[in-house]
């Protein structure tokens, strides 16, 4: 009798020395300036195509708000897709050009997650999110739709925020939670930038490996 196995890995895996975490706040500070940010800036990230999916469109429900309760808010937008002429129309139209970031496609994810301060991903349905875990892995706090898939990553008040898809303020409550208390922003940085070894490109070899040697010994 053939009997087959089925075998779990996590994931494909991420390359952590380029998505590693900043080694200074001086880097950090010098980093946000080639950019043209300010140390003072609170940044949020989102890296995603701009597809209904993706649901760019809760981000815009709470960002005014977000504005009110953080004054140094800035809202960066990684990525491109058949909505984002839209969404920059909508930024023209309402206000909302001196705090948010159009980046349209770049090569420079890694240095954007790593001058940022949070990174939201509020996602209908994702696979194993890589932004989510590139993000982790430079030790950003994730707040994030609760869904299969950031579920796999995202240990709810760990090492990022869990948020209910339905419920907008939801997000909106979580980012100001972690905008008001730096010391839970640095104890999740630590845990994520231990946890993105879970899903490295070396992990995902050696688990690879582990399962090819197996079959070979069966």
């Amino acid at each position: 009798m053939n009997v087959q196995k089925i075998y779990k890995i996590d994931g494909v895996g991420v390359n952590l020395e380029r998505f590693h975490p900043i080694k200074s706040e001086e880097e950090k500070i010098l980093l946000r300036k080639s950019y043209g940010f300010s140390p003072d800036d609170f940044i949020l990230l989102y890296t995603a195509e701009f597809i209904p999916r993706k649901n760019h469109k809760l981000i815009f429900r709470i960002l005014k708000e977000l504005k009110l309760n953080i004054p140094s808010l800035k809202m960066i937008f990684c990525g491109s897709g058949k909505l984002l002429e839209d969404y920059k129309l909508l930024v023209s139209t309402d206000e909302m050009t001196e705090y948010v970031l159009f980046t349209g496609y770049t090569k420079k994810v890694d240095d954007y997650c790593r001058l940022s301060d949070i990174l939201i991903m509020p996602s209908k349905q994702e696979g194993l999110p890589l932004a989510l875990i590139e993000a982790m892995a430079t030790g950003l706090p994730l707040v994030a739709s609760d869904i299969r898939g950031h579920q796999d990553v995202v240990i709810n008040f760990e090492n990022g925020i869990l948020c209910d898809l339905d419920v907008p303020k939801s997000f909106l409550d979580a980012i100001i939670l972690l905008y008001k208390n730096k010391s839970l922003r640095e104890e999740i940085r630590r845990r994520n930038i231990e946890r993105a070894k879970l899903f490295s490109v070396s992990s995902a070899i050696l688990n690879m490996e582990k399962i090819y040697m197996s079959c070979l010994h069966c």
